[in-house]
């Protein structure tokens, strides 16, 4: 058995490669990057919380906590 971890610039369920094209999604477990989606693989679901997430979160103005966790702030006139 490997211990290697996973390719993190594959898609965590088909392998397929990330090449910066198209609209892949991460996947966060507590705030960790845990892996990448691509579009076939996302379920309407995945996808639709990606969309709200875009749309109300500003992850240029978020950053990295003391425990490697990644937050993001609301955008302007969204929120709190």
């Amino acid at each position: 058995m490997s211990t290697r971890p996973k390719d993190p610039t594959r898609c965590s369920r088909c392998s397929k490669k990330y090449r910066g094209r198209g609209d892949w999604n991460s996947t966060y477990k507590q705030g960790i990057c845990i892996g990448l989606l691509c579009p076939a693989c996302q379920t309407p679901e995945e996808n639709a919380e990606a969309a709200i997430n875009e749309a109300t979160l500003d992850y240029g103005r978020g950053g990295f906590d003391a425990f490697g966790r990644q937050y993001a702030r609301s955008k302007e006139g969204t929120g709190r």
